[in-house]
C-alpha cells in the first residue's frame, strides 16, 4: 500500500512536472492588423502566418498562444481613430507582452511598431509598401539591427503587364488610377520608375483624392489608353469630405471603363478586374510567420535581412474577360487563379 501511494505521487509530479513545462514553452504570438478582419487581404496574411507557424510545429491551442488585434485604418482613416487604436494596441502589448508581434501593413508600422524599436517585444512587419527605413526601426534593408524585421509588399507591376500582353498583344498606352492613400503613392512612385526604365509608354497617371477626381481621370483615359491600371481604390472622398466606399467607386469603374483592367492583388480581381500577377496575401503571411517561428526558436530579428517573397499569382476574371469581349488563352486558364463572378462590395 505504502509503495502504492509512493508510485501514485511519483506520477502525479510527474504529471505536474510535465504540465509546467509544457505551460512555461507556450508562446504568444500576437498578430496587428492595419486593417477589419473581414478585408480579404487580412484573411490571406492571417492564414499564412498560422501555416507558417504550424509548418514550423507551432500550434494554436497546444504550444501557442495567438492573439489578433484589427486597428480598421482602411475604413476609418480619420487621425482621431488612427490613435485611439494604435493607444489600444500598445496597451495591450504591454499586458500580454508577446514572445513576437506580427504586424501588418504601412499603419501599423507607422503608428505602433515605431515606439517598439529596442524594447524586450521581438516585432517582423509584412505588407510594407513603403521604405521601412523611414519609420526608424531598421537600420537597413540588410542589417535591420535591432528588434525589428520581415517582408516588403511590392506589387508586380512588370509581371502583370506581361500578363495583360499575353492576352492583348497591342496593348502599349497604359494609364494608371489609385486613390491618395499610404498603400498607394509608395506604389505609383515605384510604378513610373519600373514604367521608365522599361519603355512602358505611361499615358496618364492619377492619385484621386476625389470621386469626381477619379471618375474625370477614368473617362479621359478611354480614348488615350490601351489599357487601364487600377491599383487602390478604397480611401476616395465625395464632395463632402466623406470617403466614398470602395464598393461605389469599383462599381462606377466596372461600368464606366472600357479598358482592360490590369489589378495588382488578388482580390481586386475577385473583386472584378480583369487580370494581374499578383501579390500573394498569403504568401506575405507565410514569409513572416515563418520569421516569427524563427525568432520563438531563439534567433535574433535583427540578423535576419529584410526581403520580399518572390512568388505572385497569376489572377483572370473570366466574367469581367466576357463582359470586355476578351478571350483569354487556354494556356492562361490553365495557370492561373480564376473567377467568374465579381465580389459584392460595400
Amino acid at each position: 500500500m505504502k509503495k502504492r501511494s509512493l508510485l501514485l505521487g511519483l506520477m502525479a509530479t510527474l504529471v505536474l512536472s510535465f504540465a509546467s513545462s509544457a505551460m512555461a514553452e507556450t508562446k504568444r504570438v500576437l498578430i496587428l492588423q492595419s486593417y477589419h478582419a473581414e478585408y480579404p487581404w487580412v484573411t490571406e496574411v492571417n492564414q499564412g502566418i498560422r501555416d507558417a507557424l504550424e509548418e514550423e510545429r507551432f500550434t494554436e491551442g497546444d504550444n501557442l498562444t495567438l492573439t489578433t488585434f484589427y486597428m480598421d485604418t482602411k475604413r476609418h482613416t480619420n487621425d482621431a481613430w488612427k490613435q485611439a487604436k494604435a493607444d489600444e494596441a500598445l496597451a495591450l502589448i504591454k499586458s500580454l507582452s508577446p514572445d513576437v508581434i506580427i504586424a501588418s501593413d504601412d499603419n501599423a508600422q507607422s503608428l505602433v511598431v515605431r515606439h517598439l524599436k529596442d524594447t524586450p517585444w521581438p516585432v517582423v512587419f509584412t505588407g510594407v509598401n513603403a521604405d521601412p527605413t523611414i519609420y526608424g526601426f531598421v537600420d537597413s534593408l540588410e542589417a535591420p539591427g535591432h528588434n525589428v524585421t520581415g517582408c516588403l509588399e511590392r506589387e508586380r507591376f512588370q509581371g502583370s503587364i506581361r500578363l495583360l500582353k499575353r492576352v492583348l498583344p497591342d496593348a502599349s498606352r497604359i494609364a494608371v488610377i489609385s486613390d491618395n492613400g499610404p498603400t498607394s503613392l509608395p506604389v505609383l512612385k515605384r510604378i513610373k520608375t519600373q514604367a521608365k526604365e522599361n519603355a512602358i509608354n505611361i499615358t496618364g497617371i492619377k492619385a484621386a483624392i476625389t470621386f469626381d477626381e477619379w471618375k474625370q481621370f477614368v473617362r479621359e483615359m478611354q480614348t488615350r489608353a490601351d489599357a487601364l491600371v487600377v491599383i487602390t481604390y478604397h480611401v476616395v472622398k465625395d464632395e463632402k469630405g466623406e470617403e466614398v466606399p470602395p464598393g461605389e467607386v469599383l462599381r462606377w469603374t466596372l461600368e464606366n471603363n472600357r479598358l482592360p483592367e490590369v489589378g495588382l492583388w488578388k482580390w481586386a480581381v475577385e473583386d472584378g478586374l480583369l487580370l494581374s500577377e499578383a501579390i500573394s496575401g498569403f504568401q506575405q503571411g507565410y514569409h513572416a510567420g515563418t520569421l516569427g517561428a524563427f525568432i520563438l526558436d531563439g534567433q535574433d530579428p535583427g540578423e535576419f535581412a529584410v526581403t520580399t517573397p518572390r512568388r505572385g499569382e497569376r489572377c483572370i476574371n473570366l466574367s469581367r474577360a466576357e463582359a470586355l469581349g476578351i478571350a483569354i488563352p487556354q494556356d492562361l486558364r490553365a495557370f492561373a487563379t480564376l473567377f467568374n463572378t465579381q465580389r459584392v462590395l460595400k
